[in-house]
């Protein structure tokens, strides 16, 4: 049985805060590596941001993640902040084509068909220097990823708006 979870949502619904609780349990994780990504580009006024060349930006996270996915062993329960299938999403809410590096990715990155996504909960939604996106943006990207996640035939569990260990709780009885 695959033991490949995802976690998903749209920026900003405790994606982070769930896998750092899981971490803190000993679970292992693959943590998110846009937000890095983000920073460093604008450290080096890079082009690679996703309000600039999001293609580009999508491109390289996708590459990314199936490194993280390559290097992690076979056996074991493991929890993805996101995977590769938002990328497309990412493409998709910005009327965007996906490119052909992407799909390939996700031929060789196959996870669990349950996937666990974080709805929008506006009373925690913030912007920072990487998170630019409108409460607006965030909704139309929830839409888009649960469309995407669909489309690949993955089966999409709400996490309910709890305290973060209780939302850990919630995940880990459904695996």
């Amino acid at each position: 049985m695959n033991q490949r979870y995802v976690i998903t949502g749209a920026p900003g619904t405790g994606k982070t805060a769930i896998i750092n609780t899981l971490k803190e349990r000993g679970y292992s994780c693959v943590d998110e590596n846009s937000r890095e990504i983000i920073a460093k580009q604008i450290i080096n006024e890079g082009e690679i941001l996703p309000w600039k060349n999001q293609i580009a930006f999508e491109n390289l996270i996708s590459s990314k993640r199936a490194k993280q996915y390559a290097s992690i062993p076979k056996d074991g329960i493991y929890f993805f902040d996101r995977s590769t299938i938002d990328c497309i999403a990412y493409l998709k809410a910005n009327n965007l084509e996906t490119s052909a590096e992407i799909l390939e990715v996700i031929k060789n990155c196959e996870f669990n068909s349950n996937v666990f996504y974080t709805p929008i909960w506006e009373e925690i939604y913030t912007n920072d220097n990487e998170r630019k996106e409108s409460i607006e943006s965030a909704i139309a990207i929830e839409k888009s990823l649960l469309e995407v996640y669909n489309f690949f035939g993955y089966t999409l569990i709400a996490i309910p708006k709890l305290p973060t260990s209780e939302r850990v709780n919630f995940i880990l009885s459904k695996i």
